[in-house]
C-alpha cells in the first residue's frame, strides 16, 4: 500500500488550522504563525518524500534480524557463502575470480579508480565485466 498524499495532506491541513486558531487566541503575531506554517509545510514535504520512496514488502516488513548475525565479507568465499538465492549462487560460482574480486571490492566501497589500481585492469574492462555479470543476472 502506497503513501496516500491527499489523505495525509488533509490531516496535516486540519491539524495546522486548529493549531493556528489556538495561536491566534493566544495572540501570537501573524508573522510567527506564518513562519511556523512554512516550517511545518517543509517538514511535511520532506517526510512525504521519504515515506513515498519506501516500499514495505512482506519480506522486509516482517523479518527482523539482529545486526550481530551479519558476517563481515572479507573475501570471495565469504561473498559466495552469504548468497541465499540458488540461481544467483550458480551464476556467481561459475564466474571468473577476477570479476568476483571486482564485485567484492565494489561491495566493500572502493571506487572504480581504486578498483582499477588494485586489480591492474583498465576501468573500461571493469565496467564491461560488471555489465556482462549484470546481463547474466538479469536472465534469471
Amino acid at each position: 500500500m502506497g503513501f496516500n498524499y491527499a489523505e495525509e495532506y488533509k490531516k496535516w491541513l486540519e491539524w495546522k488550522e486548529e493549531e493556528e486558531e489556538l495561536l491566534r487566541m493566544l495572540k501570537v503575531p501573524e508573522s510567527t504563525i506564518k513562519e511556523l506554517r512554512t516550517y511545518d509545510w517543509n517538514e511535511f514535504k520532506r517526510e512525504r518524500s521519504i515515506i513515498s520512496r519506501q516500499i514495505p514488502t512482506k519480506e522486509i516488513f516482517f523479518v527482523v534480524r539482529p545486526t550481530f548475525d551479519k558476517k563481515d565479507i572479507i573475501d570471495v568465499e565469504d561473498l559466495l557463502n552469504e548468497i541465499n538465492d540458488e540461481d544467483l549462487y550458480m551464476i556467481l560460482s561459475n564466474t571468473d575470480r577476477t570479476t568476483l574480486n571486482i564485485l567484492l571490492l565494489r561491495i566493500l566501497g572502493y571506487t572504480m579508480d581504486e578498483v582499477s589500481k588494485i586489480t591492474g585492469i583498465p576501468r573500461s574492462s571493469i565496467y564491461y565485466r560488471i555489465h556482462l555479470l549484470k546481463e547474466k543476472i538479469k536472465k534469471i
